[in-house]
């Protein structure tokens, strides 16, 4: 994990969504779950499973269980499960989910003193509790949505111990954490300004001679070098970015598909619907329904 430079690190944005420990029942069971937000499980009792990333993962006490944010997973409970929950985000100020950037185990034995870190954070946030249980409910996204827009009202001490202990949560699964070799990592070494300022005029039209000026060089050579760098050329990248936004918004607004269109840029609702469903293979009416 050494190739990430630490300047890019000071800008990580970690925020708690919701806390809680439940105690699920056979009601837990849960198809095409996928969520614009990370989840960590901490196993107290019972058992249940899980399915994402091509593998089935037995749910045991004493574990804690990581899904990186917009992964399709499956959930069940054949009888009893006692768990804590903790939904959040881990965000780069390209707006970049840090967690999408990287490899690493997602089922670890929980270290020694995790519940009591668990415990404090339910402390910090007593009202940052779900609605309800089922992601495909509104007042479940609804509520997400809400508490990743809103800044919470915490104490600076509250502040600093909330990121300390997402951090300490969290550094079991990057000790063995690799970068993945894909456009988002390499575009994020390589072109963070790029990326950066994608993510600030998302809304409007971008050319390549924008993000040739932003990263000081001239267009041709920019796009060559970032072709070469990255594996794609910068205007590719930038529609996909566009995609991954269009993504979140799908799943955690009520926007409609029109204003999610003109949110990430693209003014001609049809046209994005075409684009979308070139990159996912579905519609984003479909996408936002989880018919796929």
């Amino acid at each position: 994990m050494t190739d990430l430079s630490p300047k890019i690190l000071r800008d990580l944005e970690v925020k708690v969504l919701s806390i809680q420990r439940i105690q699920a029942r056979r009601w837990w069971n849960y198809k095409n779950v996928i969520s614009p937000f990370s989840r960590l499980w901490l196993v107290l009792g019972g058992k249940a499973s899980v399915e994402h990333h091509g593998r089935r993962f037995l749910l045991r006490p004493g574990a804690i269980h990581l899904i990186p944010a917009f992964t399709v997973h499956q959930c069940a409970c054949p009888d009893f499960f006692d768990h804590y929950y903790l939904h959040f985000n881990t965000r780069l100020n390209t707006g970049v989910d840090f967690l999408s950037l990287v490899d690493g185990p997602l089922d670890l034995a929980a270290p020694s003193g995790t519940q009591m870190l668990f415990e404090q954070l339910e402390r910090i946030y007593p009202h940052q509790q779900l609605p309800c249980f089922d992601p495909n409910r509104k007042e479940y996204q609804n509520f997400s949505l809400a508490a990743d827009r809103e800044e919470p009202k915490l104490s600076v001490a509250d502040w600093f111990e909330t990121n300390g202990i997402l951090f300490r949560l969290l550094a079991p699964f990057l000790q063995q954490a690799q970068f993945h070799d894909d456009g988002h990592a390499r575009v994020t070494r390589q072109f963070h300004s790029v990326q950066k300022y994608i993510s600030e005029h998302i809304r409007v039209r971008i050319t390549l001679g924008d993000l040739a000026r932003v990263a000081g060089l001239h267009p041709t050579y920019f796009s060559d070098r970032f072709q070469s760098l990255v594996g794609e050329r910068p205007l590719a990248y930038l529609t996909r970015y566009r995609m991954e936004q269009a993504q979140w918004l799908l799943l955690a607004s009520p926007m409609s598909i029109k204003e999610v269109a003109g949110e990430v840029g693209m003014v001609d609702a049809a046209y994005f619907t075409r684009v979308f469903t070139r990159f996912y293979g579905v519609s984003p009416k479909k996408y936002r329904a989880k018919k796929y």
